[in-house]
């Protein structure tokens, strides 16, 4: 099993588009990224031979997410089973962001750590059960030692987590099920107004997504298209707020919808007015 180590010039390879922390974080410290580049033509799926194909002999981790931040897409058992498989046979770990998996559309997938002591996984209160403020989240790895590392890490940078904040997320903790049940209906009832908004217009694009409640549609014709513009009449005019595809290191004429915190007739108006403010830019 590899052993815990974070020489500067050690490696990762990770998916792109990705989560903003998911790639700044290891350049911040150094680290040298070997990235994957997942392409909307292909549905934004992850071909299973690339990250073979990118592991070095510096390579510590794979990093995935799942469901994908920002485009919802997710993995299914097999192709994390054949994740796991790689991970294991070429002694790295694979990190998996697991902060939309209780989104799923379908039946709850096991934390991927479950499958192997190679495997980490990460997830918060943040998204799928809107408490960002608490700030809690957690690391699950059947590896002792290396969770031994993390707790060590944990208290180098802030000793412990707010105690008042840790008690209310054990109380809400303690009445999941019933949250979750209204979380996952009210996720329901949005990704069909999304999709819905989807199927009868003609501006953008999309991959469905298979979880989540993000989605990252793409403008089909960008050609000469004014994205500043677009951008501030949407915000400006509109008071409607999207992320750029640049958040995403993806072109300006992508961008990511968040579907699961304003009302549905706030959702609504929002996606209404995309059409408008393509309709503005000309």
């Amino acid at each position: 099993m590899p052993q815990p180590s974070s020489d500067k010039d050690d490696e990762i390879v990770v998916v792109r588009p990705n989560y903003a922390t998911n790639i700044e974080t290891p350049r911040a410290i150094g680290a040298k990224a070997r990235y994957i580049d997942l392409r909307f033509e292909d549905g934004f799926a992850l071909d299973l031979e690339k990250p073979g194909a990118a592991i070095g002999p510096r390579t510590k981790y794979i990093s995935v997410t799942y469901p994908h931040n920002p485009t919802g897409v997710c993995l299914n058992e097999a192709q994390l089973g054949a994740l796991v498989r790689l991970a294991e046979s070429r002694g790295v770990r694979l990190l998996v962001d697991e902060t939309y998996r209780d989104m799923v559309f379908g039946e709850l997938p096991p934390p991927a750590a479950a499958a192997s002591p190679l495997v980490i996984s990460v997830s918060s209160l943040s998204k799928t059960y809107g408490l960002p403020g608490l700030r809690t989240g957690w690391i699950v790895c059947r590896d002792e030692q290396l969770m031994e590392h993390f707790l060590a890490a944990k208290e180098q940078i802030h000793i412990c987590g707010p105690v008042l904040d840790e008690e209310l997320a054990y109380r809400y903790w303690m009445h999941k099920a019933e949250h979750y049940r209204l979380i996952r209906g009210d996720i329901a009832e949005k990704f069909a107004i999304v999709k819905d908004w989807m199927d009868h217009q003609n501006d953008f694009e999309w991959v469905e997504p298979g979880g989540g409640c993000v989605c990252f549609p793409r403008i089909k014709r960008a050609d000469g298209l004014d994205m500043d513009q677009f951008y501030r009449i949407l915000l400006e005019k509109y008071g409607t707020y999207v992320g750029p595809g640049h958040w995403f290191e993806m072109p300006r004429h992508y961008m990511r919808i968040g579907f699961g915190w304003p009302a549905k007739l706030q959702l609504r108006e929002g996606l209404e007015a995309l059409g408008n403010t393509l309709r503005d830019v000309g």
